[in-house]
Formats: structure tokens, C-alpha cells, sequence
């Protein structure tokens, strides 16, 4: 197995996370007062770390999950033997379960009052 299977995964993730940054800061500063735009800032940091920390967690579980009677994990150090393709179908899934609830979020907030996205853009 090439290692440039994984590429396209990694390319879409990195642009996902960088879309989701701006969106999120984006978010805050319009739904925040101004006098706590510092907030906002450290609400997207923190939001970044909690993510790496699901992260390390998610992977942990799999490993230990898929480790059976001395087999290798699905995410072996040798990429020949474990079985990355299952490990990123799980985490399409998880990221479709993501994805619905976060339009759910979207609509249950509503769109942004006029007077906030003016605020926002001055």
C-alpha cells in the first residue's frame, strides 16, 4: 500500500480545518460583544486543543479495539499491515454524524441579525 492514498485525506482535512477556524472566530466575533473579542480568539484555541485531545483519544480506543489475540491494530506502524482503509471509513463516519449535527446547530441558532453581521464588517 503507497503511502499517497493518503493524501487527498490529509488535503481535505487540512482545508476543512482552516475553513472551520476562520468560520468559528468569524462566529464569535459576531455573536460576542467587541470589549470581548480576546475571547473569541481563546474560545478558537481552546476549541483546537480540545479537538486534539478527541483525537489522541478516538485513535487510543481504535488500537486497543482492533488489537485482537496479538494481531496488528488497524493502525499499525507498518502501514502494509494494519488496515487503514476500515480506520478512515470510521472516521468518515464519525465526521457525517459530525457534519448532521452541526446542520441540526444551524438550525436551531437561526440566521445572523442584520445589525451583528454590520457590526462584524466594520
Amino acid at each position: 500500500m503507497s503511502a499517497m492514498w493518503l493524501l487527498a485525506y490529509h488535503i481535505l482535512s487540512g482545508l476543512a480545518e482552516a475553513f472551520n477556524v476562520i468560520g468559528q472566530i468569524e462566529f464569535y466575533y459576531s455573536e460576542l460583544p467587541k470589549s470581548m473579542s480576546s475571547v473569541a480568539s481563546s474560545l478558537a484555541g481552546a476549541g483546537m486543543s480540545a479537538a486534539s485531545l478527541v483525537s489522541s483519544l478516538i485513535l487510543s480506543i481504535v488500537e486497543d479495539a482492533t488489537k485482537r489475540g496479538g494481531k496488528e491494530s488497524w493502525v499499525s506502524r507498518n502501514i502494509n499491515r494494519g488496515h487503514y482503509d476500515r480506520y478512515f471509513c470510521l472516521l468518515s463516519g464519525l465526521s457525517l454524524l459530525n457534519f448532521a449535527y452541526f446542520l441540526s446547530c444551524c438550525k436551531a441558532c437561526g440566521p445572523l441579525k442584520e445589525k451583528a453581521i454590520r457590526c462584524a464588517l466594520q
